[in-house]
C-alpha cells in the first residue's frame, strides 16, 4: 500500500502519520505497592530492553511529577519516540499507530511483572486516551463546505486585494469540533482539521489532530470527506 493512499480506498490520501499517542490512567505506586522495587535498575534494565537512547541518568530526573521520560527506543519492529512516567499516567508515543501504542505499553508492563514483580494484570489499565496526528491529502472542498464560508472567502479575498491593490485570495484554513471545555474538569482535546504548515494551498495537504486511535481518526477524516463531496 502506498502511504499516500489510505485503506479505506477513497480519494482521501495518507501522507504521514506524525503522532500516535497512547495514554493510560494508572496510579504509578499501585505498581509497586511497598515500595520494594529499586526504580534505578528498573530503569537500567528498560533502557537495555527497548535501546533507549535518551533516559533518565540523575537523581533530578526521576520526579514523576514532572515525567520521567525515555526517547528513541525500539520494541519489535516498531520505533518508541517516547515513553513518559507520571504519578497517574503512562504514555507511549509512536509514529505508526495507537493499536502499536498501546500494545508496546502493555507488553512493558508484562515485561515488568515478570521482571520485576511489579502489580500488574491485564484488567489493571481501565481507561485509555488517544492523541492522533496525521497529515493528509483531498482535492475535497474540506474547510469551505459551507456556501456562507465560500462567501466570506470570496468577500474578504475582494476587500484585501481592494485594500492591497493586488490580487490576494482568501481561503478557509481550519475546521475544529469541540466540547465546551467548562463542562468537564479536563478538557479533551478537539477534533481540527486545517492546511498544512510550510505547504500551498494548491497542494491540497492538510494536517488534522484528533482525541482519538489512529484507525478511527482516518475513518472520520474519510467520512467526513465523502460528506463534503456528496454536497458538491
Amino acid at each position: 500500500m502506498s502511504i499516500r493512499r489510505h485503506v479505506l480506498g477513497g480519494p482521501l490520501q495518507l501522507s504521514a502519520v506524525i503522532l500516535a499517542r497512547v495514554l493510560a490512567y494508572i496510579e504509578v505506586v499501585d505498581l509497586n505497592p511497598r515500595g520494594t522495587i529499586f526504580f534505578p535498575e528498573l530503569v537500567q534494565e528498560l533502557v537495555k530492553r527497548y535501546k533507549f537512547q535518551k533516559y533518565p541518568q540523575n537523581i533530578d530526573e526521576f520526579d514523576e511529577s514532572k515525567g520521567v521520560e525515555f526517547h528513541q527506543g525500539v520494541s519489535g519492529g516498531n520505533i518508541i519516540q517516547k515513553f513518559v512516567i507520571w504519578n497517574t499516567l503512562l504514555v507511549v508515543e509512536t509514529r505508526s499507530n495507537t493499536t502499536d501504542s498501546k500494545e508496546i505499553l502493555q507488553e512493558m508492563l508484562q515485561w515488568g511483572a515478570a521482571r520485576f514483580k511489579l502489580n500488574y494484570k491485564t484488567e489493571t489499565l481501565k481507561k485509555f486516551a488517544y492523541v492522533s496526528d496525521v497529515t493528509f491529502y483531498s482535492d475535497a472542498p474540506l474547510l469551505g463546505a459551507s456556501p456562507a464560508i465560500a462567501r466570506l472567502s470570496a468577500n474578504t479575498s475582494e476587500a484585501i486585494s481592494e485594500i492591497w491593490q493586488e490580487p490576494i485570495r482568501y481561503d478557509p484554513m481550519i475546521v475544529t469540533v469541540g466540547h465546551d471545555p467548562m463542562a468537564r474538569k479536563y478538557p479533551i482535546a478537539p477534533f481540527t482539521i486545517q492546511r498544512r504548515a510550510e505547504a500551498r494551498f494548491s497542494e491540497n495537504k492538510y494536517f488534522s489532530e484528533a482525541p482519538l486511535p489512529t484507525d478511527l481518526h482516518l475513518t472520520l477524516l474519510a467520512k467526513y470527506e465523502n460528506d463534503v463531496l456528496s454536497q458538491q
